[in-house]
C-alpha cells in the first residue's frame, strides 16, 4: 500500500491551514515517530497552538495507518473539553470515546478508573497517546520508578501503546522529579550529594521540539506581555497584637520587598489588604478600559488565591461597576459559565486555578496576578492565558503583579525569553491618595481542589496595611530605578515601542 505524501508541499487539503512552526513540528514528528522510537515531546510557549499542531499530527497517522486510535489526557475539563472539538474538526472523526469513534478524550484524575479498559484497546489496536500538560505526571530522576500518581497511571498505559506525544509549554516539576516516557541528558555530576552521600544524579530534559516565547512574539504568534510590578514608597504598617494592652505598633516601608523583608506579614497576607489589592485591580481595570476602545469583546482575568478570595474580588470589582464573572470549582455549573465568558464581550473573569493553564480564552489580555501561588511555571502558565494573539489589532498583553522579589525574578525571566528590543518589565508606582484596610487573617481559607497551593506565610497579630501617595513620576520612577538596580534594558519606555 503507498503511504500518503506528508512532505509541506503537498498537505492535506481538508486540514486547517499550520502556521510555520506547527508545520516544522509536525514533519519533524511524522518522520521521527516509530515502532523504534514512539515517544514524541514538543515544547511549545503557552498559547502558541500545540492542540491545533497535534490534531493534524493525530489525523495524518491515522491516514498513514500507524495507528488505528488516538487517546487524549489532559488536567482538566474544560481542556478536554476543547481537545475534543479539535480533534474532531481537524480529523472528521467522533473523538468522544462513544460507539463508533476513533478516539476519547480523559481527565488524568479519570485515567485510574478507565486504565484496564484503555489497556485493553491499546492491546488489542495500535493507539496514539497525546498526553497534554504533560508536567502533571512525575518520576525520580535516572528511573522510571518514583512516579506520582498519575505518572504512575501514565507508566501502566503507555505500556500498551503504540505512540505517544507529550505536551507542554512548562516542561518540568517544581519538585525536581522528572517526567515519565520522556528522554533525559545526564550531566556531569556537580559536588551536591544526595542523602545517601552520593553524589546527585543531574538531568536535563531532551524536547524533540522546541517553540520559544521569543520566537512566537518574533513570528506574531504570541502577544508581547508587558508585566508591571505594583508597588509604593510610603508604605504604612500598623501591628496591634489582641493579646496584649500594649499601644500599636507602626512602622513605615519604602517598598513592598523591604515590607516583607523587615515586616511580621507575608506575601499571602498581603495580598488580602485593601491597599495592595485595590492598586493592582485598579491598574487592571484602566489598562482593560483603553484596550475595550479599540477591542471592546477585550477581557481581563484576575487569579485569586482561594475561593473566598475570589468572592471578595468579584464583590470588589462589582461594587466599582465591573462586570465579572466568578468562576471556581465550587461554583454552579461553573465549566458552562467559563464557556459562556468565552464566547461574550464581558469584561472580567475572576478564577483561582480553573483558568490557569490549557485554558483558550484569546480575547483576555489583562491579568492580574493576585495568586499565593509563586512557582514560575504556575507563573508561566497564567501569563499563556493572555498571549495567544486574534489579529493583527492585539500586539501586546498586560499582567499586573505586586513586586513580590520572587514573582519580579520569574518577571526577569520572561523578559530575558522575549525578543531583546521588546523586554518590558517596569515598576509602577501608585500614585494614587493614601488608603489602608483594617485587617487581614489568612487562617481558614479553603482552597479549590483542582488549584495549585502553596503554603501561606502566616501573620499572628492583626496588621493593617496602607499606601501613600507616591512623589511625582519622574522623581519616583528614577528613584526605583536606583532602588531596585534594575537593568537598563528593562527599563520600560512604552510609548515608544515599536512593535
Amino acid at each position: 500500500m503507498k503511504l500518503p505524501d506528508t512532505s509541506p508541499s503537498t498537505p492535506s487539503l481538508h486540514y486547517p491551514p499550520l502556521r510555520e512552526w506547527q508545520q516544522r513540528c509536525v514533519d519533524k514528528a511524522m518522520q521521527q515517530l516509530s515502532p523504534t522510537r514512539p515517544h514524541f515531546l514538543c515544547q511549545a510557549t503557552p498559547g502558541a497552538g500545540k492542540m491545533l499542531m497535534s490534531a493534524v499530527l493525530a489525523g495524518l497517522l491515522l491516514e498513514r495507518g500507524d495507528v488505528d486510535f488516538v487517546l487524549y489526557l489532559g488536567p482538566s475539563r474544560d481542556v478536554v473539553s476543547r481537545a475534543e472539538q479539535t480533534l474532531s474538526e481537524v480529523t472528521g472523526l467522533a473523538m468522544d470515546g462513544q460507539l463508533g469513534a476513533r478516539g476519547g478524550c480523559y481527565t488524568y484524575q479519570s485515567l485510574r478508573s478507565r486504565l484496564q479498559t484503555l489497556q485493553q484497546l491499546g492491546r488489542q489496536f495500535r493507539v496514539l497517546l497525546i498526553w497534554d500538560e504533560s508536567h502533571h505526571a512525575g518520576r525520580l530522576p535516572g528511573t522510571q520508578k518514583g512516579a506520582n500518581e498519575w505518572g504512575q497511571a501514565l507508566l501502566l498505559l503507555e505500556r500498551n501503546m503504540a505512540l505517544t506525544l507529550a505536551l507542554s509549554g512548562t516542561p518540568w516539576r517544581t519538585d525536581g522529579s522528572c517526567l515519565p516516557l520522556l528522554r533525559y541528558l545526564d550531566l556531569p555530576q556537580g559536588t551536591q550529594e544526595s542523602e545517601s552521600g552520593e553524589a546527585a544524579l543531574q538531568q536535563r530534559l531532551v524536547p524533540d521540539f522546541v517553540y520559544t516565547l521569543q520566537q512566537a512574539v518574533r513570528d506574531g504568534v504570541c502577544r508581547l506581555p508587558l508585566i508591571q510590578l505594583v508597588d509604593n514608597r510610603r508604605i504604612s504598617l500598623t501591628v496591634t497584637d489582641p493579646r496584649s494592652r500594649k499601644p500599636k505598633k507602626q512602622k513605615q516601608f519604602t517598598s513592598i520587598p523591604r515590607l516583607l523583608r523587615g515586616a511580621r506579614v507575608g506575601y499571602g497576607d498581603l495580598l488580602r489588604h485593601e491597599a495592595p489589592m485595590a492598586y493592582v485591580l485598579e491598574r487592571g481595570i484602566a489598562r482593560l478600559s483603553e484596550l475595550r476602545r479599540i477591542q471592546p469583546a477585550a477581557g481581563g482575568l484576575v487569579v485569586a488565591s482561594d475561593i473566598e478570595h475570589a468572592e471578595d474580588i468579584a464583590e470588589w470589582l462589582g461594587d466599582r461597576g465591573e462586570d465579572a464573572c466568578l468562576v471556581t470549582s465550587q461554583t454552579p455549573h461553573a465549566h458552562s459559565r467559563l464557556q459562556a465568558f468565552r464566547e461574550s464581550a464581558q469584561a472580567w473573569v475572576v478564577s483561582v486555578g480553573m483558568i490557569s493553564e490549557g485554558v483558550d480564552i484569546p480575547r483576555l489580555r489583562v491579568c492580574c496576578y493576585l495568586s499565593h501561588v509563586r512557582t514560575e511555571q504556575h507563573f508561566r502558565q497564567v501569563l499563556g492565558r493572555i498571549i495567544r494573539r486574534m489579529g493583527e489589532q492585539d500586539p501586546d498583553c498586560h499582567l499586573v503583579v505586586i513586586n513580590e522579589p520572587i514573582l519580579r525574578r520569574y518577571a526577569h525571566r520572561i523578559a530575558d525569553d522575549l525578543p531583546e528590543e521588546k523586554a518590558v518589565v517596569s515598576v509602577v508606582p501608585t500614585e494614587a491618595d493614601g488608603r489602608g484596610s483594617s485587617s487581614s487573617s489568612s487562617t481558614g481559607e479553603q482552597e479549590a481542589a483542582e488549584e495549585p497551593g502553596e503554603a501561606r506565610d502566616s501573620v499572628p497579630d492583626t496588621a493593617g496595611v496602607a499606601f501613600g501617595s507616591a512623589a511625582s513620576a519622574s522623581t519616583t520612577a528614577a528613584r526605583w530605578e536606583q532602588d531596585m538596580a534594575f537593568s537598563r534594558r528593562f527599563i520600560a519606555h512604552i510609548a515608544t515601542l515599536k512593535l
